[in-house]
């Protein structure tokens, strides 16, 4: 009776996990239109499967491509969907700190997007523009 008992979680388990990853997944491809309208491409792709799945990106665009503006108003139309937003409040924040050190030569912008729990979003600035894959 255990055995069975404890296969029976697993099941339940393994539902819940590909569940999540749908949502996961569903989320992600939400926010790549607009990050795509902002100049931003795929540079790479992780998927993680666990008791907790994630999904892992890196997104590219060189600084010259990125409208601050653009980003507010986003934001402000995009408020249902969670993972864009953050993803967009992570850019504001990045570029409100760049603008502070103004003597730094960067020319390229990578998002850092992981998806799982809990959720990750970074944002770097590099000097040369990334090459995308």
């Amino acid at each position: 009776m255990p055995l069975k008992d404890m296969m029976s979680k697993v099941s339940e388990l393994t539902g819940t996990a590909t569940e999540t990853a749908g949502k996961i997944v569903k989320e992600f491809n939400e926010t790549l239109p607009t990050m795509r309208e902002l100049g931003f491409t795929i540079s790479d792709l992780q998927i993680g499967m666990g008791l907790i799945p994630e999904i892992s990106a890196k997104l590219i665009a060189s600084t010259d491509t990125i409208d601050v503006k653009k980003i507010k108003e986003l934001i402000e139309k995009h408020q249902d969907n969670k993972t864009l937003v953050g993803v967009l409040n992570a850019l504001q924040a990045g570029y409100n700190v760049k603008q502070e050190i103004s003597d730094l030569p960067l020319k390229g912008v990578e998002v850092a997007v992981k998806l799982g729990l809990p959720p990750h979003i970074s944002v770097g600035f590099v000097s040369s523009m990334p090459a995308a894959k």
